[in-house]
């Protein structure tokens, strides 16, 4: 007997599909259309259709379907394994996980200059070395500074004549030995070279010599008044050094540079999508790799302006560094805390569907026995993840949703469809719907629902 294959392939093959419409919701819209093509028939031929069991909604009158009312009846419900959860309102922070890198604070580097020219004779430290204040750095050479002690020995010299013989004149202007006028020129040349002994000394402190330096300076003689060793002003580590052994400076020179270790900058960098996202004061967790160590600390600091390349905005936060673990550079991972504002709410990702552009949910409203009711809402999108959305509470430019209120997860793409399906039977022309009056006083910027139909999916 001859076997004709083909006819029972194709029932095979429609029964195959039939199965899998059962198992995988989300491809019943587009499987309907290829089982009417396997069976001869149009995709949407009405009562031919051979999955109409679950994509074809019971009759509805056509404003419902253009105020964005869907009735299904028990049957198609449970065919379609339809669920739905409630709305919960915003408790928790929304959680972004943002990329950062640690940097020294730069209004606490210290920069190593020499105040005059001076020739480099020795280079006391490297790289990366630790550094504390009053540490040696450098042992330099300058004609400068030997003029400098000069000028300073020479000022207090004559301070010490000054005083002696204002010491001596004292006594006789008191016996009126002395004439008051010659002891009051006597007084101010005192002071005067007093004065200019005090200026020099100054001047060798700014240059960089200690209390006990300056002193030990009359002691010095010829090349020995030249030379002097630069100490670090600030606890620290030494992070740059281009100094070199030998090499003539001046005053406009950057020899090296000390950055201290109790703390460190974090930048971090969030999206323009969530940049409004950010304020100052906000919690954050910066997380360093290869440890398990995390600190917890605030925003101090959002730019004002997204960064033309990446599309990105910069925030900064200080870190405490007790340990001096922590180096600059570091590529670190930043949690930062969104608190939760009010009148916000939450649902699964999986309740909401895009079409065009635009996000929407099915609600479900109370309906006759035997049947089930639901609204299609447009809402606007606070923050998303890959398992919630964040919902803004009501404006004008969408109703928003109330905690409690029952959204549809399970399902939502086959009623997006089904909705498409009935705009397009039905003949209807694209319709807006304004929002609640009584809500906001007065309509506001209408939501225009399309009759053409259109991809749905999850975003």
């Amino acid at each position: 007997m001859k076997i004709r294959w083909k006819p029972l392939l194709g029932v095979a093959l429609v029964a195959g599909v039939s199965a899998w419409l059962a198992v995988d919701h989300r491809a019943r819209g587009r499987a309907a259309e290829l089982l009417g093509e396997l069976a001869g028939r149009p995709a949407h031929a009405g009562e031919d259709r051979p999955d109409k069991a679950w994509t074809e909604a019971p009759p509805s009158r056509p404003e419902e379907t253009a105020r964005g009312i869907l009735t299904l009846t028990d049957e198609q419900v449970k065919g379609i394994d339809l669920k739905t959860v409630p709305v919960k309102a915003q408790t928790e922070p929304v959680i972004l996980r943002l990329p950062g890198v640690t940097d020294y604070d730069p209004a606490t580097l210290t920069i190593v200059r020499p105040q005059f020219d001076s020739r480099v004779d020795r280079v006391l430290v490297d790289l990366g070395t630790v550094v504390k204040q009053g540490d040696p750095l450098l042992e330099i050479f300058s004609t400068e500074l030997a003029e400098a002690k000069s000028n300073y020995e020479l000022a207090r010299s004559q301070w010490i004549r000054d005083k002696r013989v204002l010491d001596y004149k004292t006594p006789l202007a008191q016996n009126e030995t002395l004439p008051r006028k010659e002891l009051i020129e006597i007084e101010n040349d005192e002071a005067k070279s007093r004065l200019q002994m005090k200026l020099a000394k100054d001047k060798l402190l700014v240059y960089g010599l200690t209390e006990k330096e300056v002193e030990d300076a009359q002691k010095e003689d010829g090349v020995q008044k030249a030379r002097m060793t630069m100490r670090s002003r600030a606890d620290g580590i030494v992070v740059k050094r281009s100094v070199v052994q030998g090499n003539y400076y001046d005053s406009k020179d950057e020899l090296m540079q000390v950055a201290p270790l109790d703390h460190l900058w974090v930048r971090g960098s969030v999206s323009e999508l969530d940049a409004d996202k950010v304020e100052i004061g906000q919690k954050i967790r910066v997380i360093f790799p290869y440890s398990d160590k995390f600190i917890e600390d605030h925003v101090e600091y959002i730019d004002k302006a997204i960064d033309p390349e990446t599309r990105s905005a910069r925030f900064r936060a200080s870190i405490t560094n007790p340990e001096k673990r922590f180096k600059a550079g570091m590529f670190v991972k930043v949690r930062l805390e969104i608190p939760p504002k009010p009148d916000q709410t939450v649902i699964p990702r999986g309740s909401m569907v895009s079409v065009d552009r635009l996000d929407f949910v099915f609600i479900r409203k109370e309906a006759p026995p035997g049947k089930a009711r639901f609204e299609r809402r447009h809402i606007l999108v606070a923050s998303e993840s890959s398992d919630w959305v964040v919902v803004p509470p009501p404006s004008r430019d969408h109703l928003g949703l109330k905690p409690g209120e029952e959204v549809v997860t399970n399902g939502s793409l086959i009623l997006e469809q089904l909705y498409e399906d009935r705009l397009t039977t039905e003949g209807e022309t694209p319709r807006e719907r304004p929002i609640d009056d009584e809500t906001f006083g007065k309509p506001e910027k209408p939501v225009v629902i399309s009759a053409q139909p259109s991809v749905a999916r999850s975003r």
